[in-house]
Protein backbone atom coordinates (compact mmCIF):
# COMPACT_ATOMS: atom_id res chain seq x y z
CA UNK A 1 0.00 0.00 0.00
CA UNK A 2 1.16 3.49 -0.90
CA UNK A 3 -0.18 6.67 0.68
CA UNK A 4 0.41 10.39 0.82
CA UNK A 5 -1.35 13.54 1.99
CA UNK A 6 -2.26 16.58 -0.08
CA UNK A 7 -4.17 19.84 0.49
CA UNK A 8 -7.32 21.25 -1.07
CA UNK A 9 -6.23 24.50 -2.74
CA UNK A 10 -9.53 25.62 -4.30
CA UNK A 11 -11.30 28.26 -2.20
CA UNK A 12 -14.59 26.41 -2.82
CA UNK A 13 -13.19 23.10 -1.57
CA UNK A 14 -13.61 19.73 -3.22
CA UNK A 15 -16.76 20.62 -5.17
CA UNK A 16 -18.31 18.92 -8.22
CA UNK A 17 -15.91 19.90 -11.01
CA UNK A 18 -12.66 18.87 -9.30
CA UNK A 19 -14.36 15.80 -7.84
CA UNK A 20 -15.18 14.64 -11.37
CA UNK A 21 -11.50 15.03 -12.30
CA UNK A 22 -10.47 13.01 -9.25
CA UNK A 23 -12.88 10.20 -10.17
CA UNK A 24 -11.78 10.16 -13.82
CA UNK A 25 -8.15 9.92 -12.75
CA UNK A 26 -8.86 7.13 -10.25
CA UNK A 27 -10.82 5.10 -12.80
CA UNK A 28 -7.71 4.77 -14.99
CA UNK A 29 -5.97 2.48 -12.49
CA UNK A 30 -6.34 -1.13 -11.44
CA UNK A 31 -5.42 -0.24 -7.86
CA UNK A 32 -8.08 0.56 -5.31
CA UNK A 33 -7.78 4.24 -4.38
CA UNK A 34 -9.27 5.64 -1.20
CA UNK A 35 -9.44 9.27 -0.08
CA UNK A 36 -9.53 10.04 3.66
CA UNK A 37 -10.59 13.28 5.32
CA UNK A 38 -11.55 13.78 8.98
CA UNK A 39 -11.97 10.04 9.69
CA UNK A 40 -14.15 9.60 6.58
CA UNK A 41 -13.11 7.35 3.72
CA UNK A 42 -14.28 7.51 0.11
CA UNK A 43 -13.70 5.27 -2.86
CA UNK A 44 -11.99 7.63 -5.32
CA UNK A 45 -13.96 6.02 -8.19
CA UNK A 46 -17.30 7.14 -6.71
CA UNK A 47 -18.39 10.74 -7.30
CA UNK A 48 -20.97 10.49 -4.51
CA UNK A 49 -18.41 9.27 -2.00
CA UNK A 50 -15.80 11.85 -3.02
CA UNK A 51 -18.32 14.68 -2.65
CA UNK A 52 -19.48 13.31 0.70
CA UNK A 53 -16.03 13.93 2.18
CA UNK A 54 -16.93 17.62 2.43
CA UNK A 55 -13.28 18.67 2.16
CA UNK A 56 -13.00 22.45 2.27
CA UNK A 57 -10.21 24.89 1.37
CA UNK A 58 -6.95 24.06 3.11
CA UNK A 59 -8.11 20.62 4.24
CA UNK A 60 -5.68 17.71 4.26
CA UNK A 61 -6.77 14.70 2.25
CA UNK A 62 -4.93 11.40 2.53
CA UNK A 63 -4.69 9.32 -0.64
CA UNK A 64 -4.22 5.55 -0.24
CA UNK A 65 -3.70 3.13 -3.11
CA UNK A 66 -3.46 -0.65 -3.03
CA UNK A 67 -2.78 -2.72 -6.11
CA UNK A 68 -0.45 -3.40 -9.03
CA UNK A 69 -0.11 0.24 -10.14
CA UNK A 70 -0.35 1.93 -6.74
CA UNK A 71 2.76 4.11 -7.09
CA UNK A 72 1.63 5.50 -10.43
CA UNK A 73 -1.90 5.96 -9.06
CA UNK A 74 -0.65 8.01 -6.10
CA UNK A 75 1.56 10.11 -8.36
CA UNK A 76 -1.32 10.85 -10.75
CA UNK A 77 -3.78 11.63 -7.97
CA UNK A 78 -1.34 14.08 -6.36
CA UNK A 79 -0.93 15.73 -9.75
CA UNK A 80 -4.70 16.13 -10.10
CA UNK A 81 -4.89 17.71 -6.66
CA UNK A 82 -1.93 20.04 -7.19
CA UNK A 83 -2.48 21.09 -10.81
CA UNK A 84 -5.95 20.12 -11.94
CA UNK A 85 -8.96 22.42 -11.69
CA UNK A 86 -7.52 24.35 -8.78
CA UNK A 87 -8.23 21.56 -6.32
Amino acid sequence: MENTTTKILDARGLHLTPSVQVVRCAQQFKSQIVLCHKCREANACSIVQVLSLGASFGADVEIKATGPDEKEAIRSMVEVFSEGAGI
